[in-house]
């Protein structure tokens, strides 16, 4: 009897001891807690993407939000800690040293320019932190690195896109090609891909401008391009530069059409342009605010409940909506036990259909890219937005 009683007391303090463990788990993991999850976030919000990054922050806190008031995952609660790089190398290292070391976060988001993600990729690496990274470098990405993930479509894809559409829609034969791009990580990355593009196609001439970060004149580098008489311009800049470059183009009677990429592809670029977007395209890989798709419905649903005077929100809004549901999905795949391993685990196994707010969103063991649709859109000036003119579009594959 005594024997049973002392092997009763053995399992018991087993069992006490197993579920003390388990109890405790998640407050072993940095950053999380029973309640809650920190995450990081290294955005621009003063410097020269502000008007891209500010939107992006505002769509994922939205829909967070709207999750959080949902009772969260799995219990917990997604706890946003935002820095402001300032599109700065030097303050997106001293931001990752600050949301890592100090604030102690399980995961992060950015930085806010591919030069910063460039300086804090080492480091992520070394402290093995999960990194949703502002860029589309396919040398982050291919081959797969453990904890870099892209949130971002591939600058390349879109080139691919814009030559594709440039040949087969617009059918310009042995058209002049002009690309205006500023010099920075993102700008030369499109760069490269346009000029392995113009070897590829039938084109006559190709001319390069680069333009500044700072939207304050744009004069001269519109000259340069017009002395080279264009038959379609590429643009990769963000609103201000793209809405000024527009304005500036038609000023001195340059009537090419001009097609921005991502960033740029904003009704806010059409607002700050006016009357001269007549020409004015775009190509983007997200919904847009009078969509009339589920995924879209949800979003404004949400931003209308929140924000009851806001009427409008643009792609970039729609990309910070992007983030939170990457973040809500990958956190539920990984389950309750959340450590750093389950979550790279619930990231890979990321596979879920967005419902219009971009395509189909799928990451894998050897896969950190997760947008391939994109659509092209023509400014609309009378109602002061870009209207989609194509359906989704994936690029050809290319050997380069």
């Amino acid at each position: 009897m005594e024997r049973k009683n002392l092997l009763s007391m053995g399992i018991l303090v087993v069992a006490l001891i197993l579920f003390s463990s388990m109890s405790s788990y998640s407050e072993e993991v940095r950053g999380v807690t029973d309640k809650s999850v920190k995450i990081g976030i290294i955005c621009d919000l003063t410097g020269p993407s502000t008007d891209a990054w500010t939107p992006i922050t505002y769509g994922l806190k939205a829909y967070s939000k709207m999750i959080n008031d949902r009772g969260g995952i799995h219990g917990r609660k997604i706890n946003y800690i935002i820095e402001d790089d300032r599109y700065s190398i030097p303050l997106a290292l001293s931001s990752f040293k600050k949301l890592v070391y100090r604030d102690k976060v399980f995961a992060l988001l950015g930085p806010g320019s591919t030069g910063g993600t460039v300086a804090i990729i080492p480091l992520v690496e070394k402290e093995k932190i999960p990194l949703l990274a502002n860029t589309s470098e396919r040398r982050f990405l291919v081959p797969a690195r453990k904890y870099i993930f892209s949130v971002l479509p591939c600058y390349q894809d879109q080139a691919k896109l814009a030559l594709e559409y440039t040949f087969h829609d617009m059918k310009l034969k042995g058209p002049t090609i002009a690309l205006m791009y500023p010099d920075m990580a993102s700008g030369k990355t499109t760069r490269d891909a346009v000029r392995e593009l113009v070897k590829v196609y039938p084109v006559k001439d190709y001319k390069e401008v680069i333009i500044s970060m700072a939207p304050l004149d744009y004069t001269s580098e519109v000259l340069r391009v017009k002395q080279s008489k264009p038959d379609i311009i590429y643009l990769f800049g963000f609103p201000a530069q793209a809405g000024l470059i527009v304005k500036t183009a038609r000023i001195h009677r340059l009537s090419t059409p001009i097609i921005v990429f991502q960033f740029g592809c904003t009704d806010e670029t059409i607002k700050l342009a006016g009357k001269a977007a007549t020409e004015f395209m775009g190509i983007n890989c997200f919904g847009v605010w009078d969509d009339d798709s589920p995924g879209v419905k949800e979003l404004r649903k949400v931003s209308l409940a929140y924000d009851p005077n806001v009427h409008y929100r643009d792609s970039n809004f729609f990309a910070g909506w992007l983030l939170g549901m990457i973040f809500y999905q990958s956190f539920k795949n990984a389950g309750r036990d959340l450590t750093r391993e389950t979550y790279l685990k619930g990231l890979e196994a990321v596979n879920f259909d967005t419902q219009g707010i971009c395509g189909v969103i799928t990451f894998g063991p050897d896969d950190r890219k997760p947008i391939d649709s994109h659509r092209f859109f023509k400014a609309d000036i009378d109602k002061g937005e870009f209207v989609p003119i194509t359906g989704w579009r994936k690029p050809k594959k290319y050997d380069f």
